[in-house]
């Protein structure tokens, strides 16, 4: 079972560009489930969801998302490849004053890894305006957007590379897009800060 959750954790990429199949509500639901099991802190479990699959409803929603900012707008999804749904991560500022964005974090990993395990591709976006958002969509005044899981079955698999200095994602020739983590030996170390561990 660990094997299984390691192997989704290594194979998860943002992925920004999504085939135009519909995702059924029941595997939405599934994530969403995920984020709200996550830890949180003294359980104030201020955050909530809001799911949204209508097509005129997330044409709109587009235009307030802002996509790969190392690429844009070369990677912002073209018509045709956009998201078959989005999850707003919202707080209820009437549960907590004192938001945790802890919580967020644990929240969304869990909802996009949830959704990789059923198939699903997932990009989670902060680059929102939120005020325009807020009023299209008409959150009330008590809750804050975070962000928003853009979701669907992915149409790209991008290539995860090992690289120590650089940080910025890019496209190869083919459109590909490749994705540089630091190493983990670059980034452990046991006992001291002082000695890298090989």
């Amino acid at each position: 079972m660990q094997q299984k959750l390691y192997n989704l954790i290594i194979k998860r990429r943002s992925i920004r560009l999504f085939k135009q199949r519909k995702v059924p509500s029941a595997v939405i639901k599934k994530g969403v489930n995920a984020a709200r099991l996550a830890p949180c802190a003294a359980n104030l479990q201020f955050l909530e969801y809001l799911v949204v699959k209508d097509k005129l409803l997330r044409e709109k929603i587009f235009t307030y998302t802002r996509w790969a900012g190392y690429l844009y707008p070369r990677r912002t999804p073209p018509a045709g490849m956009r998201p078959t749904f989005y999850v707003f991560i919202l707080m209820n500022k009437e549960k907590s004053q004192n938001f945790d964005l802890r919580d967020v974090g644990a929240a969304a990993e869990n909802m996009i890894l949830t959704f990789l395990e059923q198939g699903v591709g997932a990009c989670w976006i902060a680059s929102l305006d939120r005020k325009s958002l807020g009023n299209f969509l008409n959150i009330p005044k008590n809750y804050e957007i975070d962000s928003v899981i853009a979701g669907g079955f992915a149409a790209e698999e991008p290539k995860l590379e090992q690289d120590a200095k650089n940080i910025k994602y890019w496209l190869d020739k083919k459109n590909r897009l490749h994705v540089p983590k630091r190493s983990l030996k670059d980034i452990i170390y046991f006992d001291s800060l002082t000695t890298l561990q090989a």
